[in-house]
């Protein structure tokens, strides 16, 4: 299969571009990025060009900024022979932007999926978490998400923790809130950003109870996880049939039917 890759000049454009060219499934045919496309070796050419470029990818990858990933909407929307599958990994999109990006997926007949994270062990969080609140909430445990990541993270709570934290909410009917002021309500699942230093990614989910408290956590290490999550997560969306989806409706069976596959 045949990748293209939106944001191939950021740090995790990179580590992706990296993990395409060491798996035998893809192949990397060009990208775009603030600088302009890259492709056939040559760098900095117009978006006017970008319907003739992509022509031969399977796959549009997007890991840029908000307003790159507006930029991408942009192109795609006014293409009229656009018909690629997209992964999403822009995160701090607002409503409006994910909104357009659902009319997208129908307009133009293709599967788009929306992955604030990568990471195989976030899907498993995500999974987990739910199980954990719908037994544990009713005993009257209270439920905290608390992030990390690197000083220079733009949005700030990620994305990651919007995502655990509204798969909780959405089983136990339960209203999200960040970074509390106040005095806690029995109806709120917290959600606290920090930031500081190099660290990747830290997502721990805490259920408080008074005689016991149970956490989870996942911790990112490197860069390259959320990359070779990318490409998996490709290999999962150009299968799909045209419609918009989140990482939510991937179930764990599909994940480990793909990571069978690829051993064969």
């Amino acid at each position: 299969m045949k990748a293209w890759m939106h944001g191939y000049s950021g740090r995790m454009g990179q580590e992706i571009t990296k993990a395409i060219r060491a798996t035998n499934h893809w192949t990397l045919v060009g990208g775009s990025s603030a600088r302009g496309l890259m492709f056939e070796e040559q760098e900095g050419l117009s978006w006017d060009q970008f319907s003739n470029a992509v022509t031969n990818a399977d796959l549009v990858i997007d890991f840029s900024s908000v307003a790159g990933n507006l930029e991408l909407q942009k192109v795609i929307r006014s293409d009229s022979h656009y018909s690629k599958a997209l992964l999403i990994g822009s995160t701090g999109l607002d409503q409006k932007q994910i909104d357009e990006w659902q009319k997208l997926a129908i307009d133009k007949k293709v599967a788009i999926l929306l992955a604030p994270n990568t990471s195989l062990g976030i899907l498993l969080l995500h999974q987990v978490s739910k199980l954990l609140g719908e037994v544990l909430a009713p005993q009257g445990f209270d439920i905290e998400i608390l992030e990390s990541h690197h000083r220079a993270k733009l949005d700030a709570p990620s994305g990651t923790a919007k995502f655990l934290a509204q798969g909780i909410a959405g089983v136990l009917d339960k209203t999200i809130k960040v970074n509390r002021d106040g005095k806690r309500e029995s109806h709120e699942i917290g959600v606290t950003a920090l930031r500081g230093g190099t660290v990747f990614g830290e997502h721990e989910i805490q259920y408080l109870g008074d005689e016991e408290e149970i956490k989870i956590s996942h911790r990112a290490l490197s860069r390259g996880l959320f990359a070779k999550g990318a490409v998996l997560l490709g290999e999962w969306i150009v299968k799909q049939k045209p419609g918009f989806y989140r990482l939510e409706d991937i179930t764990i069976e599909e994940m480990i039917k793909l990571i069978q596959e690829r051993k064969v």
